[in-house]
């Protein structure tokens, strides 16, 4: 049964350019060829909630590992699975919850001024040419030019926790909070081994929501 629901809402400054790709990356679109995810109605570039929960997940499975079997998850204890994974139910009819929820992150309404001020109106996404270095000649290939979310936006998400009876409470917003933690440590979306990624979060308490 379901016992409280726990809402923390939070700001995502990005430390580094960001890209998370969209539906258009296979494409070459205005000389662009990675294009980042974004809103199909404002064109505003957002973060999916399924790029963070994905990421954070990972980084607590790393950690949390049991090293000595390797081709197995073992954990040290159910906390992540009962984060992640689908409430288990007796009654097969009942659909399965996941207890965490993450909502996509989009972008502050201060940001967005910001990012027009600078870039034009209707612009958020600055592109950035790279070049891919033959590791034996040292000389560089082609360049690609890589669209990406500049550093110093930022977005607003929520993250939503259902508390079961008899669950960990405790335990499971301290998992949660570890996993962000780390994330702030690792990056999002992709390129991050060349500094893409890099994100700063500004977080308020979990505040409990009326049901």
């Amino acid at each position: 049964m379901l016992k409280k629901i726990l809402v923390l809402n939070y700001t995502m400054t990005l430390v580094t350019g960001l890209h998370i790709g969209g539906s258009t990356d296979t494409f070459d679109i205005g000389g662009v060829d990675s294009s980042v995810i974004k809103n199909p109605l404002t064109k505003e570039p957002y973060i999916p909630g399924s790029s963070i929960k994905g990421k954070v997940r990972s980084l607590l499975l790393k950690k949390h590992r049991d090293t000595k079997q390797r081709h197995e998850l073992v954990f040290e204890n159910d906390t992540i699975r009962n984060l992640f994974e689908p409430v288990e139910e007796n009654n097969p009819g009942i659909i399965a919850d996941t207890r965490t929820l993450f909502r996509d992150a989009v972008l502050t309404q201060e940001s967005k001024q910001k990012l027009e001020a600078y870039l034009g109106d209707g612009v958020f996404t600055e592109i950035k040419a790279e070049n891919k270095i033959n590791p034996l000649s040292s000389k560089p290939g082609n360049p690609r030019f890589i669209e990406r979310v500049p550093a110093g936006a930022e977005f607003e998400g929520q993250i939503v926790l259902q508390i079961y009876e008899d669950d960990p409470e405790a335990r499971l917003m301290e998992y949660l909070q570890e996993g962000l933690n780390l994330l702030e440590l690792n990056y999002l979306g992709a390129s991050g081994s060349r500094g893409y990624g890099r994100v700063k979060l500004n977080t308020i308490q979990f505040e409990e929501a009326s049901l």
